[in-house]
């Protein structure tokens, strides 16, 4: 398969994971912290380190399964 095709295949799943991601970090923050203030600015951290972590690890795959 060629790399657009399979990149077309991924969008919905990359489409879905940044609302979910930061629903996540919403409402993991919120259960560990109080004053709204930190609540967004320690959600905005996690989700970019989330979505920084996630694109490494799905790079790191694709390499890795790129003659399979």
């Amino acid at each position: 398969m060629s790399i657009p095709l399979l990149l077309a295949n991924q969008v919905n799943a990359i489409v879905y994971l940044i609302p979910l991601l930061a629903v996540i970090s919403l409402v993991y923050n919120a259960t560990r912290y109080e004053i709204p203030q930190v609540i967004i600015q320690r959600s905005i951290r996690f989700f970019f380190y989330a979505l920084i972590i996630m694109g490494v690890l799905m790079t790191l795959l694709a390499i890795l399964s790129w003659n399979i």
